[in-house]
């Protein structure tokens, strides 16, 4: 028997094509969705967790005062989440049970799927949302037509996400986070990975870019999402004047712990054959916040600084820098890069109006000299060939009262000492650096007439082994030192220089 269907398109308007590819895709998402009756569906996933479940749809319900679609989805729990999903009293419900739960993604699927609103969010039954959330995520993805995917902070959540309120009870959670949930736009920070506390995205994005890749069982899926949708020109956004409680605790046995981690190590291999050897971490998210947080606020007004970043992997220490100068109401910049490696030119031209790819050597061919007002360098300066040759070269690229952000990489530190006294089997990170003692560089910079910000320390916990060193070492005669001094300088990784041209 033949099977006939029958899409009436006789009221819809064809789309407007634009000058934009934003716009065009804009356009057609809204003829095509123009019969949703919302403009937002939200869905909500549970497995199991009652309780939970119901603190998170009540609190959602009462503290979400603009029309939505509530999609409750049932992702095979037992019979008394659906009994309660069939109680919740909401105007446009919709209702979906998974009979059996096979995976976490596959319930992000089903929602994704039945997610029919130009704006879509997925909630799981973990995340409270407290008051105005929604709408601050919903202004945030409104505000552009290439922001794909906003995110709020939340307790309990990796990714450099985390904000902690303090609170005793549901009642004050709500009060304290009604509070600290003020839109301001001033701290919206663009970031190249997100972590879902809610999964708040633009569905014509997803419409373009696809679904989550099947290829993730759990771990990774959001790290592979973000990168195609910058790779579609989309910006993945990180609201930070938006706070939801995560309200899970992570009470895990060894054997969980074990699964854990090889979840993680296995979805971090994914990741790397998806996109031929780019790791989620040390090249997406290799952030310099530290290094950014020295800029200091410039106190200007209608300005649109030049910023150039060099070997900066994927481009987020270029993005730190244009979001601490957002944070001082700097709001436009232009942001070149410079890369030694080709692996990184797709993803810097997602950040940046324009990149070079060359040997550093040829930096020079590239930027004209007092050219820019900020410039970062992604790796530590002594991992290259000539590296008071470098800092001469990138002070001279400097406008007036320009800022040059660097790491030296301290190679007096206790991995290497362990190392040299046998301690330490294996190479170090440090093998391939000069050694460069802080005194001698920073006497080079001021030569050159630089003024030199404190310098911040990077640094590592204390090993056993070099503790126990420290203390015998302490208790001989025959040795005299300052173990409070010297301690600091051996667990600290990297310097941190924030260089000024006060010219």
């Amino acid at each position: 028997m033949d099977n006939y269907f029958e899409i009436n398109t006789d009221h819809a308007l064809p789309p407007i094509e634009a000058t934009s590819i934003f716009q065009s895709r804009g356009n057609a998402a809204d003829s095509f969705t123009q019969n949703c009756e919302n403009e937002l569906s939200i869905a909500v996933i549970s497995y199991n967790r009652l309780e939970k479940t119901k603190v998170c749809i009540e609190n959602l319900m009462k503290n979400t005062d603009i029309p939505y679609q509530l999609i409750l989805i049932d992702s095979g729990s037992q019979p008394e989440v659906m009994e309660y999903y069939k109680s919740v009293n909401h105007p446009n419900k919709t209702m979906l049970r998974i009979t059996k739960n096979i995976n976490a993604n596959y319930s992000f699927l089903v929602a994704m799927q039945n997610l029919k609103s130009k704006y879509c969010a997925i909630v799981s039954n973990d995340v409270i949302v407290p008051k105005n959330a929604i709408k601050n995520l919903l202004t945030c993805i409104k505000s552009s037509d290439n922001i794909g995917w906003v995110s709020p902070v939340s307790s309990n959540i990796s990714n450099l996400q985390q904000v902690e309120l303090s609170f005793n009870s549901l009642e004050e959670m709500n009060h304290v986070a009604e509070a600290y949930n003020i839109s301001d736009p001033l701290k919206w920070e663009e970031r190249l990975a997100l972590m879902p506390a809610i999964f708040f995205y633009k569905k014509e994005c997803i419409d373009i870019v696809g679904g989550f890749d099947y290829g993730f069982f759990h771990d990774f899926a959001d790290d592979d999402m973000a990168r195609r949708l910058n790779r579609a020109g989309y910006k993945t956004i990180l609201c930070k004047d938006t706070w939801v409680h995560h309200n899970h605790i992570y009470n895990t046995t060894p054997e969980d712990a074990m699964k854990m981690r090889n979840s993680i190590e296995q979805g971090r291999k994914n990741f790397a054959e998806k996109y031929y050897g780019l790791d989620a971490w040390d090249d997406v998210r290799n952030y310099e916040i530290g290094l950014a947080s020295l800029l200091e606020n410039p106190n200007k007004n209608e300005w649109t600084p030049n910023i150039l970043g060099i070997d900066t992997r994927c481009g987020t220490p270029i993005l730190d820098v244009r979001n601490q100068l957002r944070k001082y109401g700097i709001i436009k910049t232009t942001s070149h890069a410079f890369t030694t490696k080709a692996e990184y030119f797709i993803d810097l031209q997602t950040v940046c109006t324009q990149v070079n790819c060359d040997k550093i050597d040829y930096l020079y061919d590239y930027y004209e000299k007092e050219s820019y007002d900020y410039i970062i360098l992604g790796e530590p300066i002594n991992t290259y060939d000539k590296p008071n040759l470098l800092a001469k070269r990138l002070y001279s690229l400097l406008k007036s009262n320009g800022t040059l952000l660097l790491k030296l990489r301290n190679t007096l530190n206790q991995n290497n000492l362990l190392y040299s006294l046998g301690c330490l089997k294996g190479a170090t990170s440090e093998e391939s650096c000069s050694c460069i003692p802080l005194e001698s560089f920073y006497n080079y910079l001021i030569k050159l007439g630089a003024t030199i910000k404190p310098i911040m320390l990077l640094q590592e916990p204390a090993t056993m082994e070099i503790l126990t060193i420290l203390d015998e070492m302490h208790k001989s005669p025959a040795v005299t030192f300052d173990q409070e001094a010297i301690l600091p300088r051996l667990i600290t990784k990297d310097f941190l220089l924030c260089i000024e041209k006060k010219i």
